[in-house]
């Protein structure tokens, strides 16, 4: 491929930042660690406290464009050194702006409080036996080839299943649902945002949710209560859509049916891709890497220390969306309101301010949790402890069934310059797969 041009990149739309989006990030990071874009109106935020600060800073900066970032643009031309008003009056018009991750204040705060109840650690210990049958069950069906192309035929089924054995999604919906997702890419680059997404896949999935959600409600009517157990999802048979159906917010009031929907699809979509790719990049390291392949093979206490320093090295998610409502600046460098920030959680991980030696893989690393890829703040990804323990219990069963993992040299080239492919988006670090040759246990 050739040479990127980094000065005149446009993040969002050239694929040739795709590969290696490390060395764009490390070209502007020389400029400084807040740096005006050529593009978009959009200024990178590229450093580790600079992030930080963004992040708990929700009177200057909004979320509202949390998943999208400039794409599409704002549909209202910003006014003045304070734009909250405008941002607000203009949610509807902005895609996705209704998603738990793009809203703000007490709104926002209501709506993780549902959710914070499904991800306590009482539930994710409950959870561990099924989290290690899902993933005996899915090697089960490549394990005697000796070759898996780990996204396809691991990483993507093993995410659906889990969300939705937690969720309690019928084995119907499962397959409705992988269909609709399937070859769907977040944000991808050379979409100018000409798509609706109310006509997308997550709309498809939030409106099967909405289904399960009403009946769940129904079916806890104190009118139907004494027949309602006979059903999935009714009394005695509880699960997280369940709950979601039945969730108060704190001061006790009813979330509307869409609310509840909304946090569905939500966590139904958000427990895919990131877990999928998170998994592919840390075989990418198990696959390259024969030491370390070893080090967790003999002490599988090691395997939580190398998933957080894969989370920093070269985690799953390049960057989000921030707004500026309200006229400030960081790092010296002033942000108009109306400024979009590409708020990069991988360039932050790569700051060498914070970490010494940035572009090595050191899982021996001090302090390893202190990385921003699950982000910080009010925002911080409420999934986070799931991902790491579906990770980890596939990385133990993976390496307890796969003996000498190493990259298919068919399919990557040899093994002294390997060669792969990403998905064309903005959002994700996304392998578009990992074929792994290995040794069967006998």
């Amino acid at each position: 491929m050739e040479h990127p041009d980094y000065a005149n990149a446009d993040f969002y739309t050239d694929t040739a930042l795709i590969d290696d989006p490390h060395a764009y990030f490390d070209y502007l990071r020389c400029q400084g660690n807040v740096v005006p874009l050529p593009h978009r109106n959009v200024v990178a935020i590229l450093g580790y406290d600079e992030l930080i600060q963004v992040s708990l800073d929700t009177e200057h900066f909004s979320v509202i464009n949390a998943v999208n970032g400039p794409i599409p643009p704002l549909p209202f031309t910003p006014e003045g050194d304070d734009i909250t008003e405008q941002l607000e009056a203009n949610r509807k018009n902005i895609p996705y702006a209704d998603q738990i991750v793009c809203e703000m204040g007490e709104r926002h705060a209501h709506l993780r409080s549902i959710v914070a109840r499904l991800f306590t650690p009482s539930r994710l210990k409950a959870l561990e036996p099924k989290l290690q049958g899902t993933a005996d069950a899915l090697i089960d069906e490549f394990v005697a080839d000796g070759k898996v192309d780990l996204v396809k035929q691991y990483g993507g089924p093993y995410a659906t299943l889990v969300i939705a054995d937690l969720l309690g999604v019928p084995d119907r919906g499962r397959m409705q649902f992988r269909r609709w997702l399937e070859g769907v890419i977040p944000a991808e680059m050379g979409k100018e945002g000409d798509e609706d997404p109310a006509k997308g896949p997550f709309a498809q999935i939030g409106k099967q949710i909405l289904k399960y959600i009403a009946a769940r409600r129904t079916l806890h009517h104190p009118l139907v209560r004494p027949i309602g157990g006979l059903f999935a999802g009714g009394p005695g048979r509880e699960d997280i859509l369940t709950e979601l159906a039945l969730a108060r917010f704190p001061d006790g009031s009813k979330p509307t049916i869409i609310d509840v929907t909304g946090l569905g699809a939500f966590l139904f979509g958000a427990g895919q891709d990131t877990t999928n790719r998170l998994l592919a990049n840390c075989f990418r390291v198990i696959a390259t890497c024969p030491d370390i392949q070893q080090a967790l093979r003999e002490d599988a206490k090691r395997i939580p220390d190398f998933i957080e320093e894969v989370l920093r090295f070269d985690g799953s998610v390049k960057s989000g969306g921030r707004i500026c409502q309200k006229t400030t600046s960081i790092g010296g460098v002033e942000i108009k309101a109306g400024t979009v920030l590409l708020f990069s959680h991988m360039a932050a991980n790569r700051d060498p301010k914070r970490f010494e030696n940035p572009s090595d893989f050191d899982m021996n690393r001090p302090k390893l949790k202190e990385h921003v890829a699950f982000g910080r703040g009010a925002h911080t990804c409420i999934g986070a402890p799931l991902a790491r323990r579906e990770v980890a219990v596939s990385i133990e069963r993976l390496l307890a069934r796969l003996h000498n993992i190493r990259l298919s040299p068919e399919h990557h080239g040899p093994a002294e310059a390997p060669h792969f492919a990403y998905e064309p988006t903005y959002i994700l670090r996304a392998l578009k797969a990992l074929h792994l040759a290995f040794d069967p246990v006998q």
